[in-house]
């Protein structure tokens, strides 16, 4: 396996193809329906393992590109200023990769003191004590057959509920009356998020997105994901329920959507790494696609033979996408060009001299010329052996 620039620009060029498709997938709900959420979920993990496994197989070929590519990287590397006392010369490559950490230092930076404000918040902020409350989310537990410490906290600034924390969650409910039928239907929301440890998933899509920023591509893969952790949260807390108990389910999600548009949009928040909000999006294409898949119940819940079949097909375009790589290619330019070196071969000029395997090392004119393994024709054959 080698790995080298070009291999990584592949890299992520095969990412940015897989998230187009995703993205694709993710808008059509009769896939989600015949062909199971977490097929989705697996093409996602192939194509983080694809920007990461950057490098050259075996079989791997390389094209190469004389014209395009070429002068596109001549027009990077090209040395347009050189700095004083250090020798240091100064492309757009440098400028760029120099931007390029910049960014993610900026980026990484900016989370973990939104984190440590979430943290900070949940610390300072009491937990609620409405017997209700703590009746539904213990109720909530003993169904899922998963117990632990779980802080509820009621504030008026939060438009939705969420749920943090990785592994002692804080769940934040809207300072707004909810019925407890309701209040069972959030919390099972939430505490499903933490149970499929979408929390970790947010963090590592939000390290992701923070090496590369400046790539589009990724944020619109970070939108992909969050919805369709959502849409897989609803289908498991809506699995075993009947029409009914759906539609009071989906009346819940209403009752949330809304009052999110009439005070505001939270996204700002729920982007923080981390946060899974029970409605974090304005988008009603979203929205309508998470109540049509609660309400239906053709969802295949396991894996059948074309999903098994697509998840096979998935990974023979992965390893399709190793075949090749695209690399500058240059003609040799007459300065790097140099007339081979003439010489005679006589018994006055040159000799052999016997190697351990037998076969000879020729010197002519004083210097060592070749590997000769038959010496038993001319010129060789007249030539004194040292």
């Amino acid at each position: 396996m080698i790995i080298t620039a070009f291999s990584f620009i592949m890299s992520i060029f095969w990412f940015n193809i897989f998230i187009i498709i995703i993205t694709l997938l993710r808008k059509y709900t009769m896939v989600i329906l015949n062909f199971n959420i977490t097929l989705l979920l697996f093409f996602i993990l192939v194509c983080f393992l694809r920007l990461f496994c950057f490098f050259e197989l075996p079989y791997t070929m390389v094209l190469p590109s004389k014209y395009v590519f070429t002068n596109t990287i001549d027009f990077f590397t090209f040395s347009f200023l050189q700095v004083p006392w250090f020798n240091i010369p100064i492309s757009l490559l440098n400028i760029f990769l120099a931007i390029w950490i910049i960014g993610i230092v900026f980026f990484l930076f900016n989370y973990v003191i939104l984190s440590m404000n979430i943290n900070k918040c949940v610390c300072n902020c009491e937990g609620t004590n409405n017997p209700v409350i703590l009746a539904c989310i213990t109720e909530v537990m003993n169904l899922s057959g998963k117990h632990g410490k779980v802080k509820i906290i009621q504030n008026e600034h939060i438009n939705t509920p969420l749920i943090t924390g990785y592994f002692n969650p804080a769940i934040y409910l809207p300072d707004i009356p909810f019925s407890e039928k309701e209040l069972k239907h959030i919390l099972s929301h939430e505490w499903t998020h933490f149970l499929n440890k979408d929390s970790w998933i947010k963090l590592i899509t939000c390290l992701i997105s923070s090496v590369f920023w400046w790539n589009p591509f990724v944020h619109i893969l970070s939108e992909s994901l969050n919805h369709i952790l959502e849409v897989r949260c609803d289908i498991r807390v809506t699995s075993n329920m009947s029409n009914i108990q759906r539609t009071e389910y989906l009346e819940t999600l209403l009752k949330v959507a809304k009052n999110n548009l009439n005070l505001g949009s939270t996204r700002d928040f729920t982007r923080i790494a981390g946060i899974s909000a029970l409605i974090s999006t304005t988008n009603t294409n979203k929205i309508y696609q998470r109540f049509y898949i609660v309400l239906n119940k053709k969802y295949k819940k396991n894996f059948n033979i074309v999903t098994v079949s697509f998840c096979v097909l998935t990974l023979f375009l992965v390893l399709s996408s190793y075949m090749f790589v695209l690399q500058p290619s240059y003609e040799p330019t007459q300065a790097s060009y140099t007339e081979p070196e003439l010489y005679d071969i006589t018994p006055e000029n040159a000799y052999l001299k016997l190697n351990h395997n037998n076969s000879y090392d020729l010197y002519a004119d004083g210097k060592y010329r070749a590997v000769v393994e038959d010496i038993s024709i001319e010129p060789f054959l007249s030539l004194p052996i040292k």
